[in-house]
């Protein structure tokens, strides 16, 4: 190894790149209100972030295979993991075809409440996408602020979720995603009570095996191919500017979530029969 790739690769994080996608969309503007596009993909750009991982000869894998790797071992330096939230319909559409195409597998993190409702997917899509190598966890059942529910609601949520994509699908539901990122100590408790084997996040940070929390890297559409290829490298610049971002936004938010009062319970019921 020359020495120039040696002190590069001394300078990159350990851990496993997890990238969290929201929604892909084509030439169109993206179906959704204006604050939420900057979470939205473009299919090229998406299409350019797959044939990186491929150029890099990273192995992409499930989260049970990688929560299973043990840690700092070469096999999990090679490693990358690909997320999607909310159960968007272009997670069929779009994401499914490309992930074929290139032979990848992606997690799908699922409210239960809004499958089947317009701009999500259906259950025939979700089993059709789980048959050809697709993995579905949870998203609670309702997309709300389980940090604003009681408890027993918060319970509840994970709950209910875990039921029905297990009774559905056949399979069990180990990684749960909290809709927002809104993650706190209590919530942590009741998805472990819960028999959740660990907690995905949204903050920006490599993720370690067998941990109860799995970090995840948002993927906007203003990231270039630069800082994805930065990200997917480890690169400590990259990350550290990220999270001075997340945590100027995040305290803010908790602190005011924190005067808030407690959302209703959710009225979303589902026939588990």
């Amino acid at each position: 190894m020359a020495t120039g790739q040696l002190i590069r690769s001394r300078f990159r994080l350990g851990g496993t790149p997890v990238f969290l996608y929201h929604g892909l969309t084509g030439s169109s503007a993206p179906p959704c209100p204006l604050r939420e596009r900057k979470y939205w993909v473009s299919e090229a750009q998406f299409r350019d972030q797959l044939a990186l991982i491929r150029r890099g000869g990273r192995h992409v894998v499930l989260l049970r295979e990688l929560w299973n790797t043990t840690e700092g071992s070469k096999q999990q330096n090679l490693q990358v993991v690909l997320t999607f939230d909310d159960g968007n319909s272009s997670d069929y559409e779009i994401a499914f075809p490309l992930l074929r195409e290139i032979g990848f597998q992606a997690e799908f993190f699922i409210n239960t409440a809004t499958v089947g409702t317009n701009g999500f997917l259906s259950w025939q899509q979700i089993i059709e996408m789980q048959r050809a190598g697709m993995s579905f966890q949870s998203h609670s059942h309702d997309h709300v602020y389980l940090s604003r529910l009681s408890l027993g609601e918060t319970e509840r949520q994970l709950k209910l979720s875990k039921q029905i994509l297990e009774g559905r699908l056949g399979r069990e539901v180990e990684f749960v995603a909290l809709p927002y990122g809104d993650m706190s100590s209590e919530t942590v408790a009741v998805a472990m009570r819960t028999s959740y084997r660990a907690l995905c996040t949204s903050w920006s940070w490599p993720a370690r095996p067998g941990t109860n929390l799995v970090n995840r890297v948002v993927v906007y559409s203003s990231t270039s191919q630069r800082a994805y290829s930065e990200l997917l490298a480890g690169r400590p610049a990259r990350y550290a500017t990220r999270i001075a971002r997340e945590a100027a936004l995040f305290l803010p938010k908790r602190a005011l979530l924190r005067f808030l009062r407690p959302q209703p319970a959710a009225t979303v019921q589902e026939d588990l029969s």
